[in-house]
């Protein structure tokens, strides 16, 4: 039973997006204190990370599964379907940086760049190359080594943070590939990719 339960929470996290307890017992239909103790099994064995971010604990799976699975297809129903998600999730503001779909556009760029890494569960460095890129960017020098990040409480992912988050979403704006509305709401006008950071040009 207990065998089968930790199978079901890893399948419903293979999409990699972070659940609450009470989200992952509500879908699974098991008691909530069985979940959280499967759950804290499963962060022992190093097969799911825990994050406590705003006063809640978020689980997400180590290993994001290439192929969704009925129980990550109705995780992702379940996030994509709330009606906070589907009013702000596109792009909006969370304090002074991006968030939501954009927001995490956003920091997918700066991994798949390079410009930051992955360095332990949950938490992230720039790299040479990264500081390099986003001084040339933000027009003065980076020295910061952690990166600082969000879990984006549509999208379930991580957005960019911080200082950081908040002069790369000034710069944005500046150059009006984005404007503010009100209500936190982000207009972008022109989507992130490769050359939103100009990262194209430096080898």
């Amino acid at each position: 039973m207990q065998e089968n339960l930790a199978q079901e929470i890893l399948l419903l996290l293979g999409s990699g997006r972070f659940l609450t307890t009470k989200e992952i017992a509500k879908l699974l239909n098991h008691p909530e204190v069985s979940v959280k103790s499967e759950l804290l099994k499963l962060v022992r064995a190093e097969k799911i990370n825990r994050r406590h971010f705003a006063g809640r604990d978020y689980f997400q799976t180590v290993q994001p599964q290439t192929e969704p699975n009925a129980f990550s297809t109705a995780a992702e129903q379940y996030l994509d379907r709330r009606h906070a998600a589907r009013k702000l999730g596109n792009a909006r503001t969370c304090y002074h940086h991006l968030a939501g779909k954009a927001g995490v556009a956003l920091f997918d760029q700066l991994l798949m760049q390079k410009l930051i890494t992955l360095t332990t569960a949950n938490a992230y460095r720039l790299t040479e190359k990264g500081r390099h890129v986003l001084a040339q960017y933000l027009g003065h020098p980076v020295r910061q080594g952690k990166v600082q990040t969000c879990i984006d409480f549509s999208e379930r992912r991580v957005h960019l943070a911080g200082k950081l988050g908040d002069e790369l979403l000034t710069k944005l704006v500046a150059n009006r590939q984005m404007t503010l509305s009100g209500n936190r709401l982000v207009r972008v006008l022109h989507p992130i990719d490769q050359q939103s950071l100009a990262v194209s040009h430096v080898s």
